[in-house]
C-alpha cells in the first residue's frame, strides 16, 4: 500500500508561514540574532513551546468523535473518472521552473562592495547595540551579517533608512529610539537593561550590497554534487525523468483533487473538525514563534497579519476546501471498507513505531491520516489516463 500522505492543513499553512519568514528576514538564524533588538517588536515575551494534542476530538481508530461523514458527505462517482492525458502531461516550462528551484538553492550572491547603499537594496551588515554605553542581549549579530532591505520598517525607528549612502566597508553608528513599550533585555551578566524608550547606539558595519544571483548549470555535475545523497540522481537525464514523472503524479493528484471538490457534496465542515484543526495551527505558530525566539505577534505580523483573530478568519477562508477534501477521502476510506489497522502502522513506522505513537499520543491520529491516505490512494490507483 502506498502511503503518499494527504497534507494537513495546518502543514500546508506552516509551510507558507515558513516561506514568508524567510522572505521577511533572511534565514531563521539570522532573524533570531537581531529582531529582539533592532527590530519592531512586539511588547510581549517571546513564546514558549507547547504541547499539540494530536488525537484531540479523535477516536482510538482515527475517526472524528460524534461525526458522522455520511451526515455530511455525498460522494460522487469516484471509481470511474477518466482523465485527459494532456491535462496532467507537465509542460517544458513547468520542468524548467522544477530545475530551476533546484539551481536556486544553490546560488550565490553578488556582492557589490564598490557604491554606496540605495533605498531597496538587499544589505548583509553586521551591528552592535548598546543602550548608556553597555550593549545587550540581542541586539548584537555577532559577526554571522544579516541581509536586510535598506529604507524598510523591519527595524525598529529608522534603522534601516540610516544606513542608506553608506559604502561597503564603511563603520558607522545607527542610532535609534526604541519604543515605551519595548520589552526589557540584559547585558552579558544577565542583569536587566531597561530598552523602553531608550536611544540606542548600533555600530553598524556594512559588509555587501547584493547583487544578482548566480545560479549554477543543471548538468551531470551539479546533480551528482548536490542532489544524489537526497534523491540517488547522478545525471541530469535521470534527475529530468524523476521530475517528469513526479510531477504527472502531482498533477494527477490536483485533478482528481479537483474533480472531488467540484462533484462532491459536503454540507458544511462540522466545528469540532475546524476549531481542532485550528486550534493545532495556532500551536504550530506558537511553536514556529518560540523556535525563532520571537513574540506570537510580532510573527503574526511578520505574516501580514493584524491579530490573531484575522489569522483565524485566514485559516477558515484559506483551508476549508482542504478540509472538505480529508472528508472526502475519508467517506470514501469508509465507503471501500479501507479501515487502516495497527498492523498498517507498524508497516508504516517500522523500527519507529514506538516513538510514533509517543510523539502522537496513540494511534488516533496516525490512523486518522492513514484513513485519509486510504481514499486517496484509492482514487489515485482507480483512476484512467486517455
Amino acid at each position: 500500500m502506498k502511503h503518499a500522505m494527504i497534507r494537513l492543513a495546518a502543514l500546508a499553512l506552516a509551510i507558507s508561514m515558513a516561506a514568508g519568514l524567510v522572505a521577511c528576514g533572511g534565514t531563521a538564524s539570522s532573524g533570531s540574532t537581531s529582531t529582539s533588538a533592532a527590530s519592531d517588536s512586539s511588547s510581549t515575551s517571546a513564546a514558549s513551546q507547547v504541547e499539540i494534542d494530536f488525537s484531540k476530538n479523535l477516536t482510538e481508530d482515527g475517526k472524528w468523535v460524534d461525526v458522522n461523514l455520511t451526515d455530511y458527505v455525498t460522494l460522487p462517482d469516484y471509481k470511474n473518472i477518466t482523465i485527459p492525458t494532456d491535462e496532467i502531461t507537465p509542460t517544458e516550462e513547468d520542468l524548467e521552473s522544477q530545475r530551476q528551484a533546484f539551481v536556486e538553492q544553490y546560488a550565490t550572491a553578488t556582492e557589490i562592495t564598490d557604491r554606496a547603499v540605495e533605498d531597496g537594496d538587499q544589505v548583509n551588515i553586521d551591528y552592535v547595540g548598546s543602550v548608556d554605553g553597555v550593549e545587550f542581549t540581542g541586539g548584537n549579530t555577532n559577526g554571522a551579517g544579516t541581509t536586510v532591505t535598506a529604507g524598510s520598517t523591519a527595524y525598529v525607528d529608522d534603522f534601516l533608512t540610516q544606513i542608506i549612502g553608506h559604502m561597503p566597508g564603511e563603520t558607522f553608528d545607527v542610532v535609534v529610539t526604541f519604543p515605551d513599550d519595548y520589552n526589557d533585555s540584559t547585558d552579558a551578566d544577565g542583569n536587566t537593561i531597561v530598552l523602553a524608550g531608550k536611544e540606542a547606539v548600533f555600530k553598524t558595519t556594512i559588509n555587501y550590497i547584493e547583487g544578482d544571483p548566480i545560479y549554477p548549470e543543471f548538468n551531470d555535475a551539479f546533480v551528482a554534487e548536490n542532489l544524489q545523497s537526497q534523491y540517488g540522481w547522478t545525471t541530469a537525464d535521470q534527475a529530468n525523468e524523476e521530475i517528469k514523472s513526479t510531477l504527472t503524479e502531482y498533477n494527477k493528484a490536483q485533478y482528481l483533487q479537483n474533480y472531488l471538490l467540484e462533484n462532491a457534496e459536503v454540507k458544511e465542515v462540522p466545528e469540532v473538525i475546524m476549531n481542532t484543526l485550528l486550534e493545532q495551527e495556532e500551536a504550530n505558530l506558537n511553536n514556529t514563534a518560540a523556535t525563532n525566539g520571537l513574540p506570537v505577534d510580532y510573527l503574526l505580523m511578520m505574516y501580514g497579519y493584524e491579530s490573531l483573530d484575522a489569522f483565524r478568519e485566514d485559516f477558515k477562508t484559506q483551508y476549508t476546501d482542504q478540509i472538505k477534501l480529508q472528508m472526502i477521502y475519508e467517506a470514501i476510506a469508509d465507503a471501500e471498507g479501507l479501515q487502516p489497522t495497527d498492523q498498517d502502522l507498524k508497516d508504516v513506522f517500522g523500527d519507529n513505531y514506538d516513538t510514533a505513537l509517543e510523539t502522537y499520543g496513540g494511534t488516533a491520529y496516525p490512523l486518522h491520516q492513514l484513513r485519509i491516505d486510504n481514499g486517496y490512494n484509492f482514487v489515485m490507483e482507480n483512476a484512467t489516463v486517455a
